[in-house]
């Protein structure tokens, strides 16, 4: 069985689907709401290991009632949790996601301290697959430099600093189109799609030995294959909460490279996963079934 390590942030999160978002100044219940894990190295870890990947996490926690339903939601999941390392002095992250029903836009808000890094980054395996995001950068870029010969991916969303200087150490970045735009200084339009291919060309001419590929949101998401630069198209389906789609896109992405399929393939796997969870709130809640993705796939692709 393949094996991965998922480093990054992990939080608890509320989902509260709204007719609409409270206005300053008044005061709102909710009753109903649902709560689970989250972030985006916690939802990815699910992913994977729900696909038949042996995943293990590696963050920090609080120590309180939130990190430790955390816990044990992960190792319900049979998730190795023995790398996540508890904080005495900060609180888990907890992130409110509301979710307005008519417009099926989302507000979040996070209740976070200081993200706080891992201490120390000692696995006593080989990862097949290392996916990072870009709150961890220390240890990140020592778990990429520590394992070179790993497949690679790394969610490059937050435009820092830190983050950029890892595009060189993962085998695949995929980034956000405002990533994109911010590390080229260019802008997209849609109307002049040679501006897409200009970013990408520029990314490329930059960081060679790394594969890019772009979300661009209902639009789907860019990619080269064979020195010919593609948008795969998102899945066209009735739209609840995009809220964890991103997120399973890349977990997607990750576990089709981890099998030996290409970037193609990877990304079209990407975007039938993000369309299928875009029916259901919450995000890990929402994560699709292996089944259902490779059925989209064959018969649309195959």
């Amino acid at each position: 069985m393949l094996k991965a390590i998922c480093l990054g942030r992990v939080c608890y999160e509320i989902n509260l689907v709204v007719d609409k978002i409270p206005e300053e100044g008044t005061t709102s219940e909710f009753f109903e709401k649902k709560g689970n894990l989250g972030g985006t190295a916690g939802t990815v870890g699910c992913c994977l290991s729900r696909w038949g990947i042996n995943s293990a996490i590696a963050c920090v926690l609080g120590n309180d009632v939130y990190g430790t339903r955390i816990r044990k939601s992960f190792e319900k999941m049979h998730i190795d949790t023995r790398y996540i390392e508890p904080s005495y002095d900060n609180d888990t992250t907890l992130s409110i996601v509301q979710i307005n029903s008519f417009t099926k836009k989302h507000t979040v808000t996070n209740l976070s301290d200081k993200y706080i890094s891992l201490k120390k980054c000692d696995f006593d395996f080989t990862p097949d697959l290392i996916f990072v995001d870009g709150y961890d950068t220390v240890q990140a870029k020592n778990l990429l430099e520590r394992f070179p010969k790993s497949l690679s991916v790394l969610d490059a969303s937050l435009v820092t600093s830190p983050v950029i200087e890892l595009i060189r150490k993962a085998k695949y970045v995929v980034c956000t189109q405002e990533f994109a735009e911010s590390v080229t200084n260019s802008k997209v339009d849609f109307q002049e799609m040679s501006t897409l291919v200009s970013i990408y060309q520029k990314l490329k001419k930059k960081y060679l030995n790394t594969e890019f590929v772009i979300t661009l949101g209902e639009k789907g998401a860019l990619y080269c294959i064979n020195n010919q630069i593609k948008i795969s198209p998102s899945l066209k389906v009735n739209v609840v909460d995009t809220f964890g789609c991103g997120i399973i896109f890349r977990a997607a992405l990750a576990y089709t490279l981890a099998n030996g399929g290409d970037i193609e393939k990877a990304v079209k796997m990407g975007c039938i996963a993000a369309g299928l969870a875009a029916t259901k709130v919450g995000a890990v809640d929402s994560i699709p079934t292996l089944e259902e993705m490779k059925n989209i796939y064959e018969q649309n692709y195959a």
